[in-house]
Formats: C-alpha cells, structure tokens, sequence
C-alpha cells in the first residue's frame, strides 16, 4: 500500500515535470515576449506588429512547422528533440529561416533593439549546433534564459521582470524539470543557462545598445 503511494506521487511529479516542459517551450514563450519588444521599441503600434510577425515567422512558426514535419516523417523522435544525433539537420535548418528573417528585417528598417534580438536568437541556434557536435546542452535553458536577459536589456528595468515574477518561477521550474527527467545533467542545463544570459550581451554590446 505504501510502495503504490509512493508510486503514484512519483508519477504525479512526472507528469508535472512533463507539463512544465511543454507549456514552456521556448518556441512558445518566444511569441509573447517578441511582442512585449516590439512593440516597446517601434515608434507605433503597427510598426510594432509588423515587425514581431516577421520575427515570428521565420523565428518560431516556420521552425515549428519544419520540426512537426520531420516528427511526422519519422526523423525526429519527439518535439523536444531529445536525442542529440536528431538535432542536427533541424537546428541547420532553423539557421537558414532565421537568417532570412533577419536579412529582411534589416532591408526594411526594423529597429535596432529587435535586430538585434533576432541576431541573438540566430547566434543562440548556431552555438546549439556547434556544440551539439560535441555535447548536449539543454536548448530549453539557453533559450528562456535569452528570453529573460532581452526583456532585461530592452525595458532596461529589473522592476519589469520582477513585477513579473513568474519568468524566475518559469525559469527555476524549468530547470528543475529537465533535470528531474534526465534529458539533462545540472552540467548542460547550468551551460545553457549562462549561454542564455551572456549571448544576449554580447550581442547587443555589438549593436552599441549598451
């Protein structure tokens, strides 16, 4: 009787592992907060619009569309591309949407900030490839911890992430969650972590934001 409760709260903490997983996707939480930065540095709000639906298109929808595909086809194993040998060809792919998105933004005069947002994106996926060759670095740690550090950069306020507070809930619950599964070691979430926090200010130490 014991042992199946202890079974059953096992499984409760699995699945809750599993949602948090899911539901914080960085292809997700990407949408929300692009906005959020569009729409802080474009001079209008259609301006903004715009230019956060071509981040997105080529940022998010088209990747996601290109990872559906290769699931359904059988060359990916699961939507989290757990298997380090699957994540080749989708992250080469992703670096070619995320170029054209990026090339388009800047011919059409997008604000600097959001460039450089898309940069950093771009950068992000060429570093996961690179050491994905090697190693397996948790794309979901070096992703919302990007997400975290732009909305730092461009609201230029710790006030603004701290008013909202669930982006460090979200962040400590996701990486306690591929942790938990063992899709990573503490190692390769920490690694994505830092990657997440410093790309970001590389970049945008580049572009003269800082």
């Amino acid at each position: 009787m014991k042992d199946d409760i202890v079974d059953e709260k096992g499984n409760q903490v699995e699945k809750s592992a599993v949602l948090i997983s899911r539901v914080f996707n960085p292809l997700y939480v990407t949408v929300p907060a692009v906005l959020a930065v569009a729409l802080k540095v474009s001079s209008d709000i259609l301006h903004g619009f715009l230019w956060w639906l071509l981040y997105i298109t080529f940022g998010t929808l088209v990747p996601l569309i290109d990872l559906l595909i290769r699931m359904r086809l059988g060359k990916v194993g699961d939507f989290h591309v757990t298997k380090k040998e699957e994540r080749t060809m989708p992250l080469l792919y992703n670096i070619g949407y995320m170029t054209i998105g990026v090339v388009l933004m800047a011919l059409l005069g997008a604000p600097r900030a959001i460039v450089a947002a898309a940069v950093t994106s771009l950068f992000l996926v060429v570093i996961s490839l690179l050491v994905n060759l090697r190693w397996k670095i948790s794309l979901h740690a070096f992703g919302l911890f990007e997400i975290y550090t732009l909305l730092v950069l461009v609201f230029r306020s710790w006030s603004f992430v701290i008013y909202n507070g669930y982006m460090l809930v979200m962040l400590t619950a996701v990486c306690w969650a591929r942790i938990y599964l063992k899709k990573h070691t503490p190692a390769q979430v920490m690694a994505g972590a830092l990657g997440g926090i410093g790309l970001p200010l590389v970049v945008f130490w580049a572009f003269g934001l800082l």
